[in-house]
């Protein structure tokens, strides 16, 4: 699947933003189910259940987050290469 900086509503395909609402709905997730583990109400599962189910919410999220700072870091740095590219070029001698 490719990742774009594109509007979702322009594009089909999954975009930084998209990611983004991921990791935050996977953490606003976790901290339901971390608010029912300290209340000991563990809905329709054991406490082993919720226990792992927290550590796979955690570890979605981590990779989710770690993903969506990688694809900034990437675009930031291509943009400061395009940004070299453009304005820095300018080696010519001057002819006086």
């Amino acid at each position: 699947m490719e990742v774009t900086n594109e509007q979702s509503t322009e594009t089909p395909l999954l975009t930084n933003a998209d990611l983004a609402i991921a990791a935050y709905a996977i953490s606003q997730c976790f901290n339901a189910y971390l608010e029912s583990y300290e209340r000991e109400d563990y809905e329709e599962m054991t406490k082993e259940q919720m226990q792992s189910s927290m550590e796979s919410l955690q570890a979605s999220f981590v990779k989710f987050d770690s993903l969506v700072k990688m694809l900034q870091e990437n675009a930031k740095e291509k943009a400061d290469l395009d940004e070299d590219d453009d304005g820095g070029g300018d080696d010519s001698e001057s002819k006086d």
